[in-house]
């Protein structure tokens, strides 16, 4: 386990490399449109990669001992899947609530799910060199 003084600042950092990253895979799949310039984007995918970033990592550590696997990037690949599913069923939730105004869209669901790996990957390889 990564020592508890850097756990906040490997998130974050974690997080913020996955913002940029999805912003690249997103350009290069067109799946979502990007609605500003590609300075607000940065900004935008830089701070959502942040928070993201900083709660797989609070949810990484304090379910650590109990997540079903050994190595940090298997944990963090697992932990950040499941905040991803968690997040996806809610989204489920809404849709079922306003289907007009929430609907699922299976390319965007799948990158999705390809991004929370993605995450978990970056963040298991920081934890892992720490």
């Amino acid at each position: 386990m990564v020592r508890k003084s850097n756990v906040l600042a490997l998130s974050v950092l974690s997080g913020v490399v996955w913002g940029w990253i999805s912003m690249a895979v997103n350009r290069g799949t067109g799946v979502f449109r990007f609605e500003a310039s590609f300075a607000h984007d940065l900004a935008s995918f830089s701070f959502g990669g942040m928070v993201f970033g900083a709660v797989c990592g609070g949810l990484l550590s304090v379910a650590w001992d109990y997540i079903p696997f050994k190595g940090a990037l298997a944990k963090a690949v697992f932990t950040s899947t499941s905040l991803w599913i968690v997040l996806r069923l809610g989204g489920a939730a809404l849709s079922t609530m306003d289907p007009l105004r929430y609907h699922v869209i299976t390319t965007q669901t799948l990158q999705g799910l390809f991004l929370a790996v993605v995450l978990g990957t970056v963040m298991g390889l920081m934890w892992k060199r720490d």
